[in-house]
């Protein structure tokens, strides 16, 4: 098994099990105890796990990404997707990294209810580390990731939905 699809595994594994104790314990200390946990794998993760680059990086295109994929299947048919893992696997775990935030922050406050608040929370700090990466030349600044995150964080929020009205 290649180690980016691991790494996607891993984390949906993650997700999986805060998404279970969060619906078995009604501790709100140990809910936020794991938020806390959450936050500074975002930050470890995006922010202090990275090279430093002499230059700004940043790309506009929020659909560059998917452009790519669809050049690779054009020219070399289903086969590109191998071609093509680094990027997928890009894609999914930026979706993956904001699922805990759409359904923790719910829970753990009652004016985030709203799926508009979650989406506008996810972009917000998006916007943040996505900046933070920028000016500290830590990374790229890319559009697309703003909004996968926040797709996440609606995902995420889907998933909170879901398991509160049952």
């Amino acid at each position: 098994m290649d180690y980016d699809y691991f790494v996607v595994l891993i984390v949906l594994f993650f997700i999986a099990m805060l998404a279970v104790v969060v619906s078995v314990t009604e501790n709100k200390h140990i809910i936020k105890l794991l938020f806390a946990f959450y936050i500074v794998g975002v930050v470890v993760n995006t922010l202090l796990d990275r090279t430093y680059s002499s230059k700004l990086q940043f790309l506009l295109n929020p659909f560059r990404k998917y452009v790519a994929i669809g050049k690779g299947i054009a020219s070399d048919g289903m086969e590109s997707f191998s071609k093509n893992e680094r990027i997928i696997t890009e894609i999914l775990l930026n979706y993956f990294l904001f699922v805990p935030m759409g359904f923790l922050v719910p829970v753990l406050k009652e004016n985030f209810r709203r799926l508009w608040k979650i989406l506008l929370l996810g972009l917000v700090c998006s916007f943040c580390i996505e900046s933070a990466q920028l000016l500290l030349h830590m990374g790229c600044f890319e559009v697309a990731d703003l909004v996968h995150n926040s797709l996440g964080a609606g995902i995420g929020f889907g998933i909170w939905w879901k398991w509160m009205r049952e």
